[in-house]
């Protein structure tokens, strides 16, 4: 079953999810490097999971892939 939603539905949906993209991004970010303790490979384990992580579901509630 296929919905059609307006376009400011849509708009407003696009610009929900990426300010919780960006949120997470920056987030992650600030996470990695107060627990990395100066130590770039965790900072960045600690930014890459969490980020790809909303990726996968944003894209999961997109539909994408399914």
């Amino acid at each position: 079953m296929s919905v059609e939603y307006a376009p400011r539905q849509r708009l407003g949906a696009e610009l929900f999810g990426s300010a919780l993209l960006l949120a997470t991004v920056i987030g992650s970010g600030i996470m990695g490097e107060r627990l990395s303790g100066r130590n770039v490979a965790i900072a960045l384990l600690g930014n890459t999971i969490p980020t790809g992580a909303i990726l996968v579901v944003r894209s999961g509630t997109r539909g994408i892939g399914a």
